[in-house]
């Protein structure tokens, strides 16, 4: 826990990652490969994923452990996706030693159509899984097509948690937004998470208050408000030229709480990654020092009752 204005309030970072061995792939075709001191390779390019002390590119939670103590966070959500790799049984391990501590949401391919139904079974039945994430632009597919409905559905019928990343970028299969309406509209009671706020383009500078595409996002909130949550993990990412405590963000913030409140927002970092852009302390800190537009009950849903409610509520 941590205090702040005289109260000690739950942590809970609902956008981290770990693994054990990196390696994946990104947008549907560019392998990645781990080289050193947080450099790896996505095709022909060369760039740093990480910041330079992960020297084999490997993001153990033992180092993470030591953050949360450090900085007084009791839980996390561990978030799995096809850049990093699949590490189901690393994952595993970790929720079976620390139960309560920790869940994660394991990744998905929908275009294995042959597959998809016994593999959603196997990550949330053996694996401790809590939900699927899904990265669109990462594993290309016309989310509101009829020939997914099944994805859905057994989603639903597992109780799991469908945790939906947009995408960061300009392609056909990023921010969707419409696309993902439709689903929402037909399966309205299914649960579902959107990090990054949607992604929402908000990376795009030209998105000025009151930030049209995430004002679209938001009001998905109108289809299903009891079901439907957002993390804002790498907030930072959206302007690489902003320092901390990163003002444009900030503002996105605050037009959040102004939009829809903050009964549905967790507080999240991206972390490793996030670390590129600052220091871990200062993605808690962007909060805890720097929001002073939030009332205590609005610091209290952000930074940890929001995430219990959807991701811990039976741990």
């Amino acid at each position: 826990m941590v205090k702040i204005r005289g109260k000690d309030m739950l942590v809970i970072e609902a956008h981290a990652h770990v693994w054990k061995k990196f390696g994946g792939q990104r947008l549907g075709k560019f392998k990645q490969e781990a080289l050193k001191y947080g450099k790896v390779k996505q095709g022909d390019e060369i760039f740093h994923l990480l910041t330079p002390e992960y020297e084999d590119c490997s993001v153990k939670i033992e180092v993470y452990e030591e953050y949360m103590e450090y900085l007084g966070i009791d839980k996390a959500v561990i978030l799995q996706n096809p850049c990093y790799g699949d590490q189901r049984e690393y994952l595993r391990d970790i929720i079976n030693r620390s139960p309560g501590k920790f869940v994660t949401i394991g990744m998905l391919d929908p275009r294995k159509k042959d597959t998809v139904k016994s593999e959603i079974d196997t990550l949330m039945k053996n694996f401790n899984c809590s939900g699927i994430k899904i990265e669109i632009p990462d594993v290309p597919f016309i989310m509101d097509d009829h020939e997914y409905d099944f994805l859905w559905k057994k989603i639903m019928d597992n109780d799991g948690i469908a945790v939906i990343d947009l995408g960061w970028g300009d392609g056909p299969y990023d921010f969707n937004i419409d696309r993902l309406r439709n689903v929402i509209k037909k399966y309205p009671d299914i649960k579902m998470v959107l990090p990054h706020l949607g992604v929402s383009r908000l990376w795009d500078l030209n998105q000025k208050y009151p930030y049209e595409s995430l004002q679209k996002t938001l009001s998905l909130l109108e289809i299903n408000k009891d079901n439907l949550w957002f993390d804002f993990g790498g907030i930072q990412f959206y302007n690489w030229d902003d320092e901390y405590p990163f003002y444009r963000s900030l503002d996105i913030l605050k037009t959040v709480k102004e939009t829809c409140g903050m009964e549905k927002v967790m507080w999240g970092t991206d972390y490793p990654t996030v670390l590129k852009q600052g220091s871990y302390r200062q993605a808690l800190d962007i909060v805890l020092k720097h929001c002073d537009f939030f009332s205590d009950e609005d610091m209290e849903n952000v930074l940890g009752r929001n995430a219990t409610k959807i991701y811990f509520k039976n741990k």
